[in-house]
Parts: structure tokens; sequence; C-alpha cells
């Protein structure tokens, strides 16, 4: 595959890596929100847990004594933006024997909010009692406190790097209190829309492991059938390099697990980031799981160190990495803080964000977290807009609507092995934009990282 300059350097970004009118209506089944033509649905999923809020500020769930008798590891906390108190709890069982848990936890006292997870395009969710809206552009906060009291809500904070929307807490004690308040709030003329602040696990995309710690054996960069693929199915990485390996000036935030901020071969690319998993800035990744190391990986397809003698090469290895830690492996995080990290990364000075995670819900939170950091005027690299990149996911399955690959202002990034070819775990459709090496070539072994 023989590209020209500008392919290479489409490549080279790829790998560097509405006012929507809102209504709801509920059904026996579910809840659905309409946004103009299209609607989602929130099909409640009893069988697989609930989330619980409890009464004391950072509680923990052990609180609950022998009322839950969990297992280790079937409940965990949702983080981010400071939030204490706020638990998954998994248990997969009979949604008969589900419902009755979930019944007598919103009797219990130590109690505050309680709801049994649901499904929003094939995806697991949690609505918690949070609500983002967003308002006319003449609306002030007076109007929408007045709103709060007459809808069972309070105002928790403005959202950040934006004037219009804000984040409400609802007083009710479970989901139908939220859904009940964004059906009255989807009425008021002065809001633009109203949408759950959902809480779900980001799923990280695409086995980003080099065939070899040594350049020769990158196929990604340069493939001459080392793997037993296809000579030249790669990105033309030393062809790109005789133009540029990157500059200092461009900086790719990697919003993923966290990056090893003392990895050798990246700690001199780095540039400040900020964790809004456990809300501090100190990005580095959890060292709970192998697949917390994803994000780690993922910046060193970017900006690994090149011409270092030391492990591998990125594709860009003089551009500077922001690590933005959004996930752990297993972890749900809300959609609040992750676009909270979007608009954080593009006004501390983010030219590109990669994105190798994905999420099938249709989100209007990222969609104007995106929108905000993209969009020339806004905030995005001074307001000439940035890159946003995001992996076209790991379903082997269409694209998802309202998912944020298929974001127009989104460039979908899909994968292909190292015969040029669709990797049959990788997404497709209309929305994809481009693809580009990715995986593990089937039958080779990843070696030993020398020490």
């Amino acid at each position: 595959m023989r590209s020209t300059h500008r392919n290479i350097l489409v490549a080279l970004v790829a790998m560097l890596l509405l006012r929507p009118t809102v209504s709801l209506t509920q059904e026996s089944q579910g809840h659905i929100v309409t946004a103009g033509n299209e609607q989602i649905s929130f099909m409640p999923r009893p069988e697989l847990g609930c989330v619980v809020k409890l009464q004391q500020v950072g509680g923990e769930i052990s609180a609950l004594g022998g009322f839950l008798s969990l297992p280790a590891g079937q409940a965990e906390p949702i983080r981010g933006l400071n939030r204490k108190g706020l638990w998954i709890v998994e248990q997969n069982r009979p949604a008969g024997e589900n419902e009755k848990t979930i019944s007598a936890l919103g009797l219990h006292g130590q109690v505050k909010y309680v709801a049994p997870l649901f499904s929003c395009q094939g995806q697991t969710v949690a609505i918690i009692p949070e609500i983002v809206v967003r308002v006319t552009a003449e609306t002030d906060t007076e109007e929408l406190e007045a709103l709060c009291q007459t809808t069972n809500l309070s105002i928790k904070k403005p959202m950040e790097f934006t004037e219009q929307e804000y984040l409400l807490e609802i007083l009710g004690n479970n989901a139908d209190a939220v859904f009940e308040a964004l059906d009255k709030l989807n009425q008021v003329s002065f809001v633009e829309w109203a949408v759950p602040n959902i809480a779900f696990e980001p799923r990280l995309c695409g086995q980003v492991f080099p065939d070899d710690y040594y350049f020769g054996n990158q196929w990604h960069l340069h493939n001459t059938g080392q793997s037993g693929g296809t000579p030249d199915a790669d990105i033309n990485a030393p062809e790109a390099w005789e133009i540029t390996a990157g500059d200092p000036n461009i900086i790719v935030a990697v919003l993923d697990t966290g990056v090893d901020t003392n990895h050798p071969d990246l700690i001199d690319n780095l540039v400040p980031g900020y964790d809004f998993y456990d809300d501090d800035n100190l990005p580095d990744p959890s060292l709970d799981d192998p697949d917390d190391a994803h994000g780690t990986m993922c910046a060193g397809l970017v900006a690994a160190h090149g011409n270092n003698g030391v492990g591998v090469t990125g594709v860009a290895w003089n551009c500077g990495i922001m690590p933005i830690r959004i996930a752990a492996a297993g972890h749900f995080l809300t959609e609040v803080d992750i676009a909270r990290a979007i608009r954080w990364a593009a006004s501390n000075g983010a030219d590109i964000l990669s994105n190798s995670w994905g999420s099938q819900s249709s989100t209007f939170t990222l969609r104007s977290a995106i929108m905000d950091v993209t969009e020339p005027g806004r905030i995005g690299r001074q307001g000439k807009g940035c890159v946003v990149l995001f992996s076209a996911a790991n379903d082997a399955s269409k694209i998802p609507w309202g998912s944020p690959p298929g974001y127009a202002e989104v460039i979908a990034v899909g994968a292909t092995d190292p015969n040029d070819e669709r990797y049959g775990y990788s997404n497709y459709g209309p929305e994809l934009d481009l693809t580009a090496p990715s995986g593990c070539h089937k039958g080779v072994t990843p070696p030993v990282v020398p020490q």
C-alpha cells in the first residue's frame, strides 16, 4: 500500500492517537428519551445489580453490614468529581430477587438513593441522582434555581469551561425521580436539553501490543513481512519521518487509564495532565489490573521517545503527551467527569485528543463537550478547534448511532492487520473515517520486555 505524503500525514494523525430538543416518555418496560427524530431507550436491568447512594458523605458500602452480603469485587465506588458514597453493586441473579433487594434498600435508613442498573443501546449504565442541563444563552442562574425549587432539584455546580450547562442533583430517592425531573425540565422554554448523568465503564479499545520492543519488529510503522504479513502494509512511518517526527509544540492528550509518568521511553515527552478518576493531579495508572497499562501503551504508540536506543519508537516522537486519566479497568465513571476531562485538556493546551475507549450510549453530555473543543470560536486551540480521534471500538459490529465515534466532530479510526485487512474485531460503518494498524498479529507472541 503506497501513500502520498498527504495520506502519510493523515495516517500519522490517525495513529496520534444539537442543539437537540430533548423530551422523555415512559413505557412499562423502561424510559425513552427523544432527541429530534431519534429515540434513546433506558431499559431496567435489575438482574445485573443496582446503584446505591449512601446518606453519609464518603460512606462505605460495608455500612450496610449483613443487609447486603457481597463477595469481594461486587461493589465498586463511582469515582471522579470528589464524588463519595455512590456505589455500583453488581449481583448477577434473577431479576425478582434483586428487585426485592432494591426495594428493601429503598427503605434502609442509611440509603439515600437506589436504582437498578439499566441498559442503554446495549451497554450497562447506572442512572445516578444527577442531571446535566443546558440552558439558553440568555438564561441566568437565578432562573434555573427557581426552576429547581419546583422540580425537586438543586444546582450541584456549573459545568466547567462552559457557561450554559449545569450539573443538577436529584432530591428523589430512585430512578423514577430522575426521569420525572427530566420530563419536566425538557418542557421548559429556556432549557435546550436535559439528560441523565449516566455512569458507565469506558470500554478500552485496541490490544495495542507491538510485536517487539525494537523498531525492526514494529510492523505498523515499517512492515517488511516480519510478522508474516504483507510488506508495506503499514503507515509508511520512515517516509513520514523524512518530513517530520513531530513538533514539541504539538500536545496530544491521551484520555485513558492513565500514563506511567516515570516510564523511561515517555518521561521526556510528558506535559502536566490530570486524573479525573481520583480527582487529583497524579495521572498514573492503577496497578490492580493488567488492562490499566492500556493508557501507557497508547501514549507509547503516539510519542515514545524515538532514536534513543530504548524500548519502542512512537509515531511522532517529538510531540508532547498530556496524560488524562478517565478510567480504571472494570470501574465506572460518569459522563460529567469525562466531559470535564475533554474540556480541561483543550483548555490546558492539548491540540489533539486521542480516545482509545468507547461507549455505545448516546451521550449529549459528551457530544456537547466535544463540540466545545472542536468547533471554531470555542475553547479548543484558542478558538481554532482541536482534533478529536476515537477508536471505532472492538465489537465486530456497526458503529452504534449516537456513540462518540459516530459524531461528525470526531475522526473515527478502525483497525487493520499486517495484511492491510480490517481486523475482525474492529467496528465498521459509514461513520468510519479511516483505518490504521492495530493489535497483535495472530500467531505472533509479544516478546518479554527487556529489563
